[in-house]
């Protein structure tokens, strides 16, 4: 059965302006990191986090389209590495779609907001937007 997690990864995935700069390094709340001795995951990559899941309902049932609060992390190496990745995921999810099974209408994004982590590798900077995503089965 499809669902928007997967749906939603493999859209980003998919869309020219994302793989060139990310390929395919986007991961649902876990970035894997090689085995040591082996450095950590260079940037740029994305993660993805489910924030809010609202299951709007009538007097019968859930009905059947709702909207879901995905954060997005981008991670560069610059600013404004970390900064490009949020506008090609804007860019990539601004207007309507039915991909892998779900029906996605227009996601709005907000953001993105400026953070950073510092690592043993240096600082890694971090362009962080929430996209409210409105989708169904198709």
């Amino acid at each position: 059965m499809p669902d928007m997690q997967t749906a939603l990864l493999a859209r980003l995935a998919a869309d020219a302006g994302v793989a060139a700069i990310v390929a395919d390094k986007i991961y649902w709340s876990k970035v894997p990191q090689p085995a040591p001795p082996a450095a950590p995951l260079s940037p740029p990559y994305v993660r993805l986090q489910t924030i809010s899941d609202l299951r709007p309902q009538d007097l019968e049932d859930y009905e059947i389209a709702r909207e879901t609060r995905v954060q997005v992390d981008c991670f560069g190496k610059s600013y404004k590495s970390a900064r490009q990745t949020a506008e090609a995921i804007i860019a990539a999810t601004r207007e309507p779609a039915t991909f892998g099974g779900v029906v996605f209408g227009r996601i709005k994004a907000e953001g993105p907001r400026d953070l950073g982590e510092d690592t043993t590798s240096g600082f890694i900077h971090r362009a962080s937007l929430d996209l409210l995503v409105w989708h169904r089965l198709a």
